[in-house]
Protein backbone atom coordinates (compact mmCIF):
# COMPACT_ATOMS: atom_id res chain seq x y z
CA UNK A 1 0.00 0.00 0.00
CA UNK A 2 1.69 3.06 -1.16
CA UNK A 3 1.99 5.97 1.45
CA UNK A 4 0.24 9.56 -0.16
CA UNK A 5 1.49 13.11 0.85
CA UNK A 6 -0.75 16.02 -0.52
CA UNK A 7 -0.54 19.88 0.54
CA UNK A 8 -2.87 22.58 -1.00
CA UNK A 9 -2.84 26.34 -1.07
CA UNK A 10 -4.78 28.79 -2.84
CA UNK A 11 -2.49 31.29 -4.96
CA UNK A 12 -3.61 34.23 -6.47
CA UNK A 13 -1.56 33.67 -9.78
CA UNK A 14 -3.24 32.04 -13.47
CA UNK A 15 -3.18 28.33 -13.28
CA UNK A 16 -0.75 28.67 -16.69
CA UNK A 17 1.43 30.88 -14.35
CA UNK A 18 2.10 28.31 -11.65
CA UNK A 19 2.25 25.27 -14.15
CA UNK A 20 4.67 27.07 -15.87
CA UNK A 21 7.07 27.95 -13.05
CA UNK A 22 6.63 24.07 -11.47
CA UNK A 23 7.68 22.57 -14.88
CA UNK A 24 10.63 24.74 -15.21
CA UNK A 25 13.80 22.76 -15.06
CA UNK A 26 15.89 25.81 -14.42
CA UNK A 27 13.92 27.08 -11.74
CA UNK A 28 12.98 23.69 -10.21
CA UNK A 29 15.49 24.65 -7.59
CA UNK A 30 13.34 28.17 -6.26
CA UNK A 31 10.30 25.90 -4.89
CA UNK A 32 11.53 22.31 -4.71
CA UNK A 33 13.50 22.48 -1.22
CA UNK A 34 15.10 19.21 -1.90
CA UNK A 35 16.64 19.68 -5.06
CA UNK A 36 19.84 22.19 -5.91
CA UNK A 37 19.80 21.90 -9.99
CA UNK A 38 17.76 20.41 -12.06
CA UNK A 39 18.39 19.29 -15.91
CA UNK A 40 16.24 17.93 -18.50
CA UNK A 41 17.04 15.60 -21.29
CA UNK A 42 15.67 17.40 -24.46
CA UNK A 43 14.20 20.59 -25.40
CA UNK A 44 11.10 21.09 -23.45
CA UNK A 45 9.15 19.44 -20.70
CA UNK A 46 6.51 16.72 -21.65
CA UNK A 47 5.16 13.48 -21.12
CA UNK A 48 8.17 11.09 -21.22
CA UNK A 49 10.95 13.39 -20.89
CA UNK A 50 13.41 13.04 -18.22
CA UNK A 51 14.93 15.27 -15.27
CA UNK A 52 17.98 15.03 -13.47
CA UNK A 53 17.73 16.28 -10.10
CA UNK A 54 20.38 16.90 -7.83
CA UNK A 55 19.79 17.00 -4.45
CA UNK A 56 20.33 19.51 -1.74
CA UNK A 57 22.04 18.73 1.28
CA UNK A 58 21.25 15.01 2.49
CA UNK A 59 18.86 14.52 -0.13
CA UNK A 60 19.33 12.09 -2.89
CA UNK A 61 19.90 13.08 -6.61
CA UNK A 62 17.26 11.03 -8.79
CA UNK A 63 16.09 10.63 -12.35
CA UNK A 64 12.59 10.90 -12.97
CA UNK A 65 10.27 10.94 -16.25
CA UNK A 66 7.05 12.85 -16.68
CA UNK A 67 4.27 9.68 -17.05
CA UNK A 68 1.72 12.74 -16.79
CA UNK A 69 2.08 16.32 -18.83
CA UNK A 70 -1.60 17.62 -18.87
CA UNK A 71 -0.76 21.46 -20.29
CA UNK A 72 -1.82 23.79 -17.18
CA UNK A 73 -3.62 21.23 -15.40
CA UNK A 74 -1.06 19.08 -13.65
CA UNK A 75 2.32 16.73 -13.74
CA UNK A 76 4.16 13.93 -12.44
CA UNK A 77 7.38 12.85 -12.64
CA UNK A 78 7.84 8.80 -11.44
CA UNK A 79 11.55 7.98 -10.71
CA UNK A 80 13.69 5.99 -12.65
CA UNK A 81 16.75 5.90 -11.06
CA UNK A 82 18.21 7.63 -7.96
CA UNK A 83 21.36 6.77 -5.54
CA UNK A 84 20.30 5.91 -1.93
CA UNK A 85 16.51 6.39 -2.47
CA UNK A 86 14.62 3.49 -0.03
CA UNK A 87 11.65 3.56 -2.46
CA UNK A 88 10.02 0.56 -4.63
CA UNK A 89 8.35 2.96 -6.60
CA UNK A 90 8.14 7.25 -6.07
CA UNK A 91 5.84 9.66 -8.28
CA UNK A 92 5.62 13.24 -7.45
CA UNK A 93 3.27 15.61 -9.21
CA UNK A 94 1.09 17.88 -8.81
CA UNK A 95 -2.28 19.21 -9.80
CA UNK A 96 -2.95 22.80 -10.65
CA UNK A 97 -7.52 23.75 -10.74
CA UNK A 98 -8.58 26.89 -11.38
CA UNK A 99 -10.37 29.18 -9.00
CA UNK A 100 -11.74 32.71 -9.33
CA UNK A 101 -8.85 35.05 -8.56
CA UNK A 102 -6.43 31.87 -8.96
CA UNK A 103 -5.82 28.79 -8.81
CA UNK A 104 -5.54 26.20 -5.87
CA UNK A 105 -2.54 23.77 -6.25
CA UNK A 106 -1.81 20.32 -4.86
CA UNK A 107 1.69 19.20 -4.27
CA UNK A 108 1.69 15.63 -4.12
CA UNK A 109 4.24 12.50 -3.21
CA UNK A 110 3.16 9.13 -3.08
CA UNK A 111 5.79 6.21 -2.30
CA UNK A 112 6.44 2.76 -1.37
CA UNK A 113 9.23 1.42 0.45
CA UNK A 114 10.33 -2.21 1.42
CA UNK A 115 12.44 -4.85 3.81
CA UNK A 116 13.42 -3.25 6.75
CA UNK A 117 13.01 0.42 5.72
CA UNK A 118 9.12 -0.12 6.19
CA UNK A 119 9.48 -0.68 9.77
CA UNK A 120 10.81 2.86 10.61
CA UNK A 121 9.60 4.77 7.49
CA UNK A 122 6.42 6.58 9.57
CA UNK A 123 9.43 7.99 11.65
CA UNK A 124 11.75 8.37 9.01
CA UNK A 125 10.59 8.87 5.10
CA UNK A 126 7.35 9.87 5.89
CA UNK A 127 8.48 12.31 8.15
CA UNK A 128 11.04 13.88 5.96
CA UNK A 129 8.91 13.95 2.73
CA UNK A 130 6.02 15.83 4.91
CA UNK A 131 8.45 18.32 5.67
CA UNK A 132 10.04 18.77 2.34
CA UNK A 133 6.44 19.03 1.09
CA UNK A 134 5.32 21.75 3.40
CA UNK A 135 8.42 23.68 2.94
CA UNK A 136 8.21 23.13 -1.13
CA UNK A 137 4.69 24.81 -1.06
CA UNK A 138 5.90 27.41 1.03
CA UNK A 139 8.48 28.69 -1.51
CA UNK A 140 5.51 28.23 -4.47
CA UNK A 141 3.01 30.41 -2.19
CA UNK A 142 6.43 33.27 -1.86
CA UNK A 143 7.11 33.23 -5.09
CA UNK A 144 3.52 34.00 -6.00
CA UNK A 145 2.81 36.44 -2.86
Amino acid sequence: MPTVIEQRADLNAAPRDVFAFLTDPARRGEWDSSCERCTIEGDAPAKGVRLHITGRRAAPSWTGEYGRFDLNRGAALRLVEGVGMPFTSFIEGFQVEPRKGGCTLTLRVEYEVSGMVRMIEPLTVRSRMRRTTVKSLKNVEQHFA
